[in-house]
């Protein structure tokens, strides 16, 4: 059994700052199926081309079924585990829908927009709309807490809400992480958990990502499922679910209009277990935490680098962007005299994807 292609967290050879264009949709609308022997090479439970119709993004499943959802459109398709398209359908008042989530009876998605349909699938029928204060991109059902978890559009931010959109806590991930959370599910199997995976398009585009929601901090190595495509790589929804036919739990997404995979979640959690090359990883403090009037954040690196350095509120709202050329050490000093008290969030980004984020405390 191969393993999936890792990749390690370097900022070697990192250039200048580039901003990354975020995509909803593989460019490239040609359907064709994947080479031979891709199950075997990737450990693969199930993988299909995307034939339902052009635009697939959103993905959730039952164990028995896989709907999938049009984000440019209003179109929501069902496959069985073969990849055989068992029906397509409208449900009106639904449209654009991205990432999916599912409680057992109904399927929850947002549109990228402040609110987020509840679905019955099943029935094709739309039971509610609720409206929030932020837009949703990625979603997933933690069914400890009956709560939906979500990303926000591109910014690094989570979001833990209730049925009805209420916020019930937020925060930007620490450590190691990514941005453009597209794809989101949440993992109560894995000893050590609860856990969020997410499903990025930062680095090469289609990075699987794993987040430890007690310590708030991605987990270890990330898994590229750039591979398995043939076009454009881009990552869209993902889930983990109950396979009756199988014994194990199954960690599935979608790469937009193009594939559907499944693999099992013991192999992918064998996949991120920890950070090599740590030495090669900026680091950085901040301080004085907590802070009154200014903090000081201090950065250091054995190579020269060109970093961005980013201020968040808890509400995932952008204070301060600044960027840096970094040759082994620099400093920056950021006035925060005017921040409201509570937590921020300090993110160091390079341009290959990779950030670090850290907290810190605002004191009146």
């Amino acid at each position: 059994m191969k393993k999936l292609l890792l990749i390690t967290v370097c900022f070697l050879s990192i250039n200048i700052m580039a901003q990354q264009t975020f995509v909803e949709m593989s460019p490239n609308i040609n359907i064709t199926s994947s080479a031979s022997g891709v199950l075997d090479t990737f450990n693969l439970q199930y993988y299909f081309p995307c034939t339902a119709f052009v635009g697939e993004y959103g993905v959730e499943s039952n164990g028995t079924y896989i709907y999938v959802a049009q984000w440019l459109g209003d179109t929501i398709g069902k496959y069985d585990l073969m990849g055989n398209v068992v029906e397509k359908f409208v449900i009106p008042g639904v449209e654009r829908v991205r990432d999916m989530a599912y409680d057992g009876q109904y399927y929850y998605g947002g549109n990228n927009n402040e609110y987020f349909y509840v679905m019955d699938l099943e029935n094709k029928v739309l039971i509610d709309t609720f409206h929030t204060s932020f837009n949703i991109r990625g979603m997933a059902y933690d069914p400890v807490e009956d709560v939906l978890w979500t990303s926000s559009n591109w910014s690094p931010e989570f979001n833990k809400i209730d049925k009805q959109g209420n916020i019930l806590d937020s925060w930007i991930a620490t450590g190691i992480t990514m941005n453009a959370i597209c794809g989101l599910a949440f993992d109560n199997y894995t000893y050590g958990g609860p856990s969020l995976w997410g499903f990025s398009q930062d680095s090469t585009g289609a990075m699987i990502v794993k987040y430890d929601i007690a310590t708030q901090a991605q987990t270890g190595n990330m898994i590229d499922m750039k591979s398995i495509s043939q076009t454009g790589s881009i990552a869209g929804g993902l889930y983990i679910t109950d396979v009756p036919t199988r014994t194990n739990n199954i960690l599935g997404g979608s790469i937009q209009n193009d594939v559907i995979f499944g693999f099992d979640l013991d192999y992918a959690n064998q996949m991120v277990v920890g950070i090599d090359n740590k030495e090669m990883l900026p680091s950085f403090e901040i301080y004085p935490n907590p802070a009154k009037n200014e903090i000081n954040i201090n950065i250091e690196i054995d190579n020269s680098v060109s970093i961005d350095c980013r201020i968040y509120g808890q509400s995932g709202q952008l204070l301060y962007d600044n960027n840096l050329q970094v040759s082994g050490s620099g400093s920056i000093l950021v006035d925060i005299s005017e921040y409201k008290s509570g937590t921020y969030f300090v993110q160091i980004i390079g341009n290959d994807g990779y950030s670090f984020t850290k907290k810190f405390i605002k004191v009146n």
